[in-house]
């Protein structure tokens, strides 16, 4: 399920699933752990019983809203800087790639309601 661009959508209710293995398959499609992490999650499956993986998005909107999601979040926790730093490094180039990554919070907050 994590690689897959095929599979538009998955209906979960009224299965026996349990919950070590409902979190197994959540964490296919939204996984908060990393930028990259996020990144590599499926996109493209709708997953009902997941919170923001609305039916009827793109999978360029659902990635969005994701990305946007996590540092969204990352920010109200006030950690943004310390996640960066671990997830980009902390060489002396990593400060030229902030600009990139504030540019695509922009992009992916515009995003947010589609």
């Amino acid at each position: 399920l994590k690689h897959n661009t095929n599979l538009r959508g998955l209906d979960l209710d009224d299965n026996s699933i349990t919950s070590a293995g409902f979190e197994k398959i959540r964490s296919t499609i939204d996984d908060p752990s990393s930028l990259n992490a996020m990144e590599s999650c499926n996109h493209t499956c709708w997953v009902d019983r997941v919170e923001g993986n609305e039916q009827g998005m793109t999978p360029r909107q659902r990635r969005n809203r994701k990305l946007y999601q996590l540092l969204s979040t990352r920010h109200l926790d006030g950690s943004n800087a310390r996640h960066l730093n671990g997830e980009l490094g902390e060489d002396k180039y990593t400060i030229k790639l902030v600009p990139k990554v504030l540019h695509c919070i922009k992009r992916y907050s515009s995003d947010q309601t589609a």
